[in-house]
C-alpha cells in the first residue's frame, strides 16, 4: 500500500505517518525543507518513508507526489506561524490561493493518477465554535465564524461533490483539539503545563477544551479509507473534555511534585462534537486511560530534558 500524506512533519501528520509505517505501508510525504524529515528517526522507520521536496504551491512537485499512490492523506495548511484559526493574517487572498486553490489542485491531480483514495483532515472549526454549545452533530449545517473554519467547510464541500460526481473515495475527518508527544517536545500540548510542574512553578490558566489523542486521530483515518460508506462525508473526531487543573493534577501525580493547580475553567463549557459515524462502526477512543499514559510519556521527556539542561 502506498500512502502520500502532505502536512506529514506537522502536529497531527506525525501520528499518521508513524501509525501506517508501523504497519509496513509505503510512505511518501511533500515537504518544504529535507530537515524536516529529521523529526522521523531511526531505520525501522526511514526504509519505507520517501520524501518529496516542494509543497502544494509547486505544480510539478504535486505530480511527482501522487504518481503512483493508493490514497493520500491532506493535512498540510499554510498559516501564520502559531496560528490556526487567524492564520490568514492581513493576507487572505494569498492564504485562500496556498490553502482552499492549491487543495483542489492537489485533488484534481490525485483523481487524474488514479490515486484510489483522498483524505482531508478538516477541523470543528466548521462550526461557529464561538457561538455553538452543547453537542456538534455530524449532519448539523456548517456555519464556521472564521476564514480558517470557511476554508475548511469548503474543501469539505469539494470531497463531497467528488465523491458523489465522480463515485471517488473521498472523505473529510473533523478533529477537535489533539494531544501527544511530538517532535520537537516543546510543541506538544501541555509542555508548558508539565515544565512548569517539573520545575515547581505556578501554571495559571484556566481552560477546558475538547481533545483526541493523535494515535486515535490516525485509527479514525485507517478505518474511514477503509469503510466504502464513508465515502463524501465529514465525519467528526473527538474524544473527550479536558482542563489545564486536570491536567496538571495528573502530571504531579506522576511526578511526585506538589504546588498550585490552575484554576478552574470559567463560563460555558465548550461545544463538544457528536462522533455518531465513530461509534456505529465500533470505534473506542482512548480515554482517560491513553490521556494518563501520554501525560507518563510528556512527563518522562520534559524530565530528562530538564536533567540534560543542567
Amino acid at each position: 500500500m502506498n500512502i502520500g500524506i502532505t502536512g506529514a512533519s506537522g502536529y497531527v501528520g506525525q501520528f499518521i505517518v508513524r501509525y501506517f509505517l508501523q504497519r509496513g505501508c509505503q510512505v511518501r510525504a511533500l515537504l518544504r525543507s529535507a530537515k524536516k524529515a529529521e523529526i522521523f528517526y531511526g531505520p525501522s522507520e526511514n526504509k519505507n518513508l520517501k520524501w518529496i521536496k516542494g509543497d502544494l504551491a509547486d505544480d510539478r512537485a504535486l505530480s511527482n507526489f501522487v504518481d503512483g499512490l493508493n490514497i493520500v492523506i491532506h493535512g498540510a495548511y499554510d498559516h501564520l506561524p502559531g496560528r490556526y484559526r487567524g492564520g490568514e493574517g492581513s493576507n487572505l487572498a494569498g492564504f485562500l490561493e496556498a490553502n482552499l486553490n492549491r487543495t483542489l489542485v492537489l485533488m484534481q491531480k490525485a483523481h487524474a493518477a488514479r490515486v484510489e483514495k483522498f483524505l482531508f483532515i478538516s477541523s470543528r472549526a466548521v462550526y461557529a465554535t464561538g457561538q455553538l454549545r452543547g453537542i456538534l452533530r455530524e449532519g448539523q449545517v456548517a456555519r464556521p465564524d472564521t476564514f480558517y473554519g470557511a476554508y475548511k467547510s469548503a474543501v469539505e464541500a469539494m470531497v463531497s461533490a467528488w465523491a458523489q460526481q465522480r463515485r471517488w473515495h473521498a472523505v473529510s475527518l473533523r478533529l477537535t483539539g489533539v494531544y501527544g508527544v511530538v517532535n520537537p517536545l516543546a510543541r506538544s500540548k501541555w509542555y508548558d503545563i508539565a515544565r512548569s510542574v517539573v520545575r515547581g512553578e505556578s501554571y495559571l490558566e484556566g481552560r477546558t477544551a475538547s481533545e483526541v489523542h493523535g494515535e486515535d486521530v490516525a485509527r479514525a483515518v485507517a478505518l474511514l479509507l477503509g469503510e466504502e460508506d464513508a465515502r463524501g462525508l465529514a465525519v467528526n473526531c473527538s474524544d473527550r473534555l479536558v482542563s489545564n487543573r486536570q491536567v496538571a493534577k495528573i502530571i504531579q501525580l506522576i511526578s511526585g511534585e506538589r504546588g498550585p493547580l490552575p484554576p478552574e475553567a470559567q463560563g460555558v463549557p465548550p461545544a463538544v462534537m457528536d462522533c455518531a459515524y465513530l461509534r456505529r462502526k465500533g470505534f473506542c477512543f482512548g480515554g482517560e486511560e491513553r490521556l494518563r499514559e501520554s501525560l507518563r510519556k510528556l512527563v518522562e521527556a520534559v524530565q530528562e530534558e530538564q536533567r540534560l539542561s543542567r
